[in-house]
C-alpha cells in the first residue's frame, strides 16, 4: 500500500513539474521573438512533452520497477490540474524573472555584437573606399584609355 501512495505522490508532484515546465516553456517561447523561432515553436514544445514524459516514466521506473497502473496516468493529470489552478501564477512570475534577467540580456548582446560588427565592416569597407578612389581616378584619366582596343 505506501509503495502505491508513494507512486501517486510522486506523479501527482511529476504532473506539476510537468505543467510548470510546459507553462514556463510557453512563456519563454512567446517572449522570443517570433523571426528567430517563430516557425519552430510546437517542434521545441512537443520534444520537451516527450522528454517530459520520459522522465515521468523513469521516475515511475525508479520507484516502483517499471509497474503501471491506471492510478498513474490520473494521477499525474490531477498534478497538472493542481499546477494550472495553483501554482500557475507563482511559476508565471518565476518565468517572467527568467524571461527579464536571462533571456533579454542575451539577445541584447547578441543584436549589440551583430550591430558592432556591422558598423566594423561599415567602416572598413568606406576605408578602403576612400583609399581605393584616387587609384581609380587616376586609372580612369590616364590608363583607361591606353588599355582599350584600338579600331
Amino acid at each position: 500500500m505506501s509503495a502505491q501512495l508513494v507512486s501517486i505522490l510522486v506523479m501527482f508532484i511529476s504532473g506539476i513539474a510537468v505543467g510548470a515546465v510546459i507553462d514556463c516553456t510557453r512563456t519563454v517561447l512567446n517572449e522570443i521573438p517570433s523571426k528567430l523561432i517563430g516557425r519552430f515553436t510546437y517542434l521545441v514544445e512537443w520534444i520537451i512533452w516527450i522528454l517530459l514524459g520520459i522522465c515521468t516514466f523513469y521516475y515511475l521506473f525508479l520507484v516502483k520497477g517499471g509497474q503501471w497502473r491506471v492510478v498513474d496516468p490520473l494521477a499525474q493529470i490531477a498534478g497538472i490540474f493542481a499546477y494550472e489552478f495553483i501554482f500557475q501564477k507563482i511559476a508565471r512570475f518565476f518565468g517572467r524573472v527568467i524571461v527579464t534577467i536571462l533571456i533579454k540580456p542575451i539577445f541584447f548582446i547578441g543584436r549589440l555584437v551583430v550591430q558592432i560588427i556591422r558598423t566594423i565592416i561599415h567602416v572598413l569597407l568606406k576605408g578602403i573606399s576612400l583609399l581605393v578612389r584616387p587609384i581609380y581616378k587616376l586609372y580612369k584619366k590616364y590608363l583607361a584609355k591606353s588599355f582599350q582596343k584600338k579600331k
